[in-house]
């Protein structure tokens, strides 16, 4: 039998492909390598250019007026394992400030990169600072809820459905290659930006599986966003060596209760801001400005309704509740 051959396309033909189109090539850019076990990229010449790395990072900060502060750094760099640093997500620049907070040659993992295809953003991600990208499948979101209600799904939903499925699966591997390789990543276990008024999201436990596999270390990552100002609190590693499959729930809640302490670190740092009881709004206008303050730095099309689509469903969580028995009629 021969061989499949992958169309590839050179830039001016990407450059005419609609946003779908686009999406729909580098998924099957992705399915195909992955099948004829493409080797991973080296990591040397993106960690040789580090410092160029850092410079464009530190004049996009100043260009856009952002301030980053790095509360506190409880790492030991001299640890040889690939690390999986997981942060917690807080809004547009929080990933641009966690690669300037933990100055290491890592590779970022990516959901829905769409746009970021042919910009500049792109760009300096695949050949500066380097990134692995995977579609979440937000846009067949009620394919997901119709396959996990156990629905019949036609013959197209479920070719869309083990597209995203296999998709999402290529990001785990490629990632746990990646940390066996001794080379870092950095992921956003929440998955998307925290616009709850809970301190962290419940996590996705591809972090906890990915250190596991990977024979690993996770790195947890509080970031904290005060109008254009991010304050990172780099934890110290929390050494999964020994662990089994088995033990990833276990790990996850724990990886979330370092998130909470790292981030209340930060915000009850200073106690010398107190503020009159009559210049509080209501919870409902506190929460609506929040998530305002937020979303008004969305770009490329990332709204409240994807974020409501990436995110984990915890089914434990009050308003999940009455949903899941209502499914379960």
């Amino acid at each position: 039998m021969a061989k499949e051959v992958f169309n590839y396309k050179n830039f001016f033909e990407l450059r005419r492909l609609s946003l779908d189109e686009l999406n729909s090539y580098y998924r099957a850019l992705r399915s195909y390598e992955f099948d004829n076990n493409k080797p991973l990229e080296s990591s040397i010449i993106k960690k040789r250019i580090h410092f160029l790395t850092m410079l464009i990072l530190k004049i996009d900060r100043l260009t856009t007026g952002r301030k980053l502060v790095i509360f506190d750094d409880k790492r030991n760099i001299k640890n040889g394992q690939g690390k999986v640093y997981a942060a917690s997500h807080v809004g547009r620049y929080d990933i641009e400030s966690a690669f300037e907070a933990i100055n290491e040659q890592l590779y970022f993992v990516m959901g829905d990169p769409e746009e970021t295809y042919r910009n500049f953003e792109g760009l300096f991600l695949d050949n500066f600072q380097g990134r692995i990208g995977m579609d979440t499948g937000y846009n067949i979101y009620e394919i997901f809820k119709k396959h996990k209600r156990g629905e019949t799904l036609t013959a197209e939903e479920l070719k869309l459905y083990e597209e995203y499925k296999k998709d999402r699966h290529i990001c785990e591997v490629t990632c746990t290659k990646r940390i066996q390789n001794k080379d870092n990543i950095l992921i956003y276990p929440e998955a998307a930006w925290n616009i709850t008024p809970r301190l962290t999201q419940t996590l996705f436990p591809g972090a906890a599986r990915i250190a596991i596999n990977g024979k690993g270390i996770i790195n947890p990552v509080g970031i904290i966003k005060d109008g254009k100002k991010y304050i990172v609190n780099i934890g110290s590693e929390l050494d999964v060596s020994g662990a089994e499959l088995s033990d990833v729930k276990d790990i996850t809640k724990l990886l979330k209760e370092l998130l909470n302490s790292l981030k209340g670190e930060i915000i009850y740092s200073d106690m010398s801001k107190i503020v009159s009881r009559a210049s509080l709004g209501t919870p409902e206008e506190n929460e609506k400005e929040f998530i305002e303050e937020i979303m008004r730095e969305t770009s490329n099309g990332y709204t409240i309704d994807v974020i409501e689509k990436t995110r984990y469903e915890d089914p434990d969580y009050p308003e999940n509740v009455f949903k899941g028995l209502c499914y379960r009629k």
